[in-house]
């Protein structure tokens, strides 16, 4: 079927509003994480009590797309610090703080809804919805890891990684999570997640400098690290040795 983006509404929902379409999200969940890579084999009854929780916290957010009277995706986020000990926990061993981090619960659309740039445009709103509360600094997802060569792996698989990516999420290195859920083939298995992260408000790299006195002053600042490295590593070859690092900020 033959979809023009432009026949696709979209409606903004937030806590209690979001009551009254739970049982389609919970279906669109159930339909899509049954494909590769999730091979989830999941109840209609689970999927509602973990959605739940979105209806019951006013900044829970969801966009629906629809297409006439059908669902053509979604896209939900909450507060991490509303989220499960599984999801929110590794974020708090990073550097990010966790009540200033908005998690992603999905991004999904049926099959004939997909390829259109849906998924941008919905992220995108979903982005800016929260940057404009002032809030929140980040965004956070975090995907199932699955090896190359993975039986079920079907060809022309096109991995979730690349639209993270050129969405400016960064991979988390060694931040990971584990849920176990029944597999399409009835079999339950533990599954690594990998987390991702986005700044809402473009990061800039801060150059800094502490003097024989303690006192710190503010370098410069880039929008590159390399840069600011590069400037470091110049001013440390100075014989007058003062004390210099980089940290991030947002601009």
């Amino acid at each position: 079927m033959e979809t023009d983006t432009m026949d696709i509404s979209e409606q903004l929902l937030q806590g209690s509003q979001i009551q009254e379409y739970l049982e389609q999200i919970a279906q669109l969940r159930l339909t899509i994480f049954r494909e590769y890579p999730y091979l989830y084999d999941g109840q209609q009854k689970d999927e509602l009590e973990y959605l739940k929780h979105y209806a019951s916290h006013t900044e829970a957010t969801a966009i629906i797309a629809s297409c006439g009277n059908e669902l053509a995706g979604a896209v939900t986020a909450i507060p991490l610090q509303y989220e499960s000990e599984e999801l929110a926990s590794p974020l708090a061993a990073t550097q990010y703080p966790v009540e200033r981090i908005i998690y992603i619960g999905e991004l999904l659309f049926y099959p004939d809804y997909r390829n259109k740039g849906l998924g941008s445009r919905l992220l995108s709103r979903i982005e800016q919805h929260f940057l404009d509360q002032k809030s929140y600094d980040y965004l956070t997802s975090a995907t199932v890891m699955r090896p190359d060569d993975h039986p079920r792996c079907p060809d022309g698989y096109v991995p979730i990684d690349r639209f993270l990516q050129r969405s400016q999420f960064v991979k988390l290195a060694g931040v990971t999570t584990h849920f176990t859920w029944k597999e399409v083939d009835g079999i339950p298995r533990d599954h690594e997640m990998q987390f991702w992260i986005k700044a809402l408000s473009p990061m800039i790299w801060q150059l800094w400098r502490q003097d024989d006195n303690g006192q710190r002053f503010l370098v410069g600042e880039s929008k590159e690290k390399a840069t600011a490295e590069t400037r470091m590593a110049e001013l440390m070859k100075c014989l007058h040795k003062q004390t210099y690092w980089i940290e991030k900020a947002i601009e």
